[in-house]
């Protein structure tokens, strides 16, 4: 490897680095617990969230506050915070993320963005894309750094891949090289056209964490 390549490898680390960082602090903020792979087999995060089987909703540990031996002890407990039965479950999710940066269109306000999917196929409701867009100011591009960014997520189920991009193709079932190119203005607005598939359901992805809330059956509860 070669020094630009070198320099253009360690950008990309950089930038797939920032990404997940930002997510795993949104979806902290969210309520979940955020776990990192520590070997790349194709799941970045599984994150898990406790789930009460009475209150039928999210909830977190009952944490009980008591004297013990006549000092103050904390205690995290299996219990709901909210109706203190034993009626909790925990919920996980898998996320495969993918981050890129915004290649020069000849607009100023849009970038074209490459993803590379890793997971192509319907793999239950439980495994998720998470698609970041890190939208670089021309300055931060020059530096190759990250200061001044808008990020835009795409957040999708494994099945959803089939409302934009043919599955069937050799690129997808032989090569392993197929890549989703999208244009994308500072909003957050995905402006491919396609004459096959309507990208218009990158609208439902955008920003879409709630997606990850939507999962409970009668069978996950027993």
């Amino acid at each position: 490897m070669n020094e630009k390549e070198d320099i253009k490898d360690k950008k990309k680390q950089v930038i797939g680095l920032y990404g997940e960082m930002q997510l795993a602090m949104i979806l902290h903020e969210r309520g979940w617990q955020v776990h990192r792979s520590y070997i790349d087999e194709g799941i970045d995060f599984v994150i898990t969230k406790y789930w009460c089987r009475n209150c039928r909703s999210f909830t977190i540990q009952l944490i009980r506050n008591q004297k013990y031996e006549g000092k103050d002890k904390k205690c995290v407990t299996n219990l709901c915070n909210n109706c203190c039965q034993d009626s909790i479950i925990i919920v996980s999710k898998y996320l495969q993320i993918k981050t890129s940066e915004g290649i020069k269109h000849n607009k100023n306000d849009i970038r074209k963005f490459s993803f590379h999917p890793k997971i192509r196929y319907n793999l239950g409701k439980d495994i998720f894309y998470v698609w970041i867009a890190v939208f670089l100011e021309e300055k931060d591009i020059q530096a190759a750094q990250i200061n001044s960014t808008i990020t835009h997520y795409y957040i999708f189920n494994t099945k959803d891949v089939e409302l934009f991009d043919n599955l069937k193709i050799d690129a997808y079932q032989i090569t392993d090289n197929q890549k989703t190119t999208l244009t994308i203005n500072k909003k957050g607005i995905v402006m491919n056209k396609g004459k096959k598939y309507n990208y218009d359901c990158f609208k439902d992805f955008y920003n879409n964490f709630k997606k990850l809330d939507t999962f409970i059956s009668n069978e996950q509860e027993k």
